[in-house]
């Protein structure tokens, strides 16, 4: 089982995509009971959506591309 957790301030690009678009996690929140993230366009602050965790980490759907978490403890 995976143990990959979002986590805001992570950013993702959708896996295939020709835009290059990527989107900045701005909250996480519990919807019917499921992990969701609230994103933003790094591009466009404006652009949002709300995607589950689950397809997040999906890695045949997303990548994670920056994970400023990750050397947060220096």
């Amino acid at each position: 089982m995976s143990k990959k957790r979002v986590q805001v301030g992570q950013v993702y690009q959708a896996v295939g995509t020709t835009s290059g678009r990527s989107w900045r996690v701005k909250a996480t929140l519990e919807l019917f009971g499921i992990p969701h993230a609230r994103l933003t366009s790094t591009e466009d602050e404006g652009d949002m959506k709300t995607l589950s965790c689950l397809v997040l980490t999906d890695s045949s759907q997303y990548k994670l591309i920056e994970n400023p978490s990750a050397g947060a403890a220096a």
